[in-house]
């Protein structure tokens, strides 16, 4: 394996632009393998979320007494499909109101708890249960208004299946060609040496002897452009890392777990081992055939 290793480095160093040509093309494939990983395990986490949060909230009619709104409450977390409940005063709107509304200080004077309604926030197991919690809500006393928020999540999801899908293709089409790049790159050397693998041939080497230094410079092209891939991405999440907690705002997406790093170079540069192993046993099985 040493030979084998040393013979791959020199083979690497005679035609260092055609290696590199595959090494960047192979490295931008893991680039984007990783940052869509990322991104997959990270929206999971995002539609975890907003599934978990109240995501019905029925407004009270003004003059509902708080009796009449806390045997609601009582009442809808009764049905099976609630998991959270939590009601929220006119005084608390009151306070959500001057929050969001704090840069703005002639409309603060202008509201007060009196015209603000009472509201009830409910979550469900899942966002297939919204709908009817929603009927529930409204069947209810006292009930002015009830808001629905299922078409976020459900525009939400289906952002992600469009990124997901995109993501998928994007990972193929360039996993492919890196691995043609591979092929016709160690092919050419394979063609170079081929009186030298003839004569090895003759005296009695085994084609598995010949094709090692291929397969291994394989491996090194694959091993080389996980690790530059996924530098890339890491380097990329804490450059970005400031401007995603500012957008996602309560999300628990950060920080990110070490052991999610490891596990994601660990598998790439495994899938990169066996990608350039593949792709030049391929090359010189395709050379020595012809």
């Amino acid at each position: 394996m040493t030979k084998s290793l040393t013979s791959a480095l020199v083979t690497i160093r005679r035609s260092p632009y055609q290696a590199l040509a595959a090494v960047l093309l192979l490295s931008l494939t893991f680039f984007v393998a990783y940052a869509f990983s990322l991104f997959l395990a990270g929206s999971q986490l995002v539609l975890q979320y907003f599934e978990t949060r109240p995501q019905v909230i029925a407004f009270f009619e003004l003059d509902t007494p708080a009796a009449d709104i806390n045997q609601a409450e009582q009442t809808i977390r009764t049905r099976p499909y609630v998991t959270e409940t939590r009601v929220v005063t006119k005084e608390q709107a009151l306070e959500i109101y001057k929050q969001e509304n704090q840069e703005d200080p002639l409309l603060l004077e202008l509201v007060t708890a009196d015209i603000l309604p009472a509201s009830l926030e409910v979550s469900g197991t899942s966002v297939e249960d919204l709908p009817q919690i929603k009927t529930d809500l409204e069947g209810l006393g006292g009930i002015d208004e009830v808001v629905l928020e299922q078409d976020i999540v459900e525009s939400l999801a289906a952002w992600t299946r469009s990124i997901r899908i995109i993501g998928f293709v994007s990972t193929a089409i360039l996993g492919v060609a890196s691995f043609l790049i591979m092929v016709v790159v160690i092919g050419m050397k394979v063609v170079n040496k081929r009186r030298a693998i003839g004569v090895m041939r003759i005296i009695g080497a085994t084609k598995w002897f010949v094709r090692t230094p291929f397969v291994v410079e394989g491996m090194l092209y694959g091993l080389i452009s996980s690790l530059i891939g996924w530098s890339l991405t890491f380097a990329g999440l804490l450059y970005l890392t400031p401007w995603l907690k500012d957008f996602l705002g309560p999300v628990p997406i950060f920080p990110v777990s070490p052991l999610v790093f490891v596990i994601q170079l660990s598998a790439g540069t495994l899938v990169g081992l066996v990608i350039g192993a593949f792709a030049g046993a391929v090359a010189v099985g395709r050379v020595m055939r012809q």
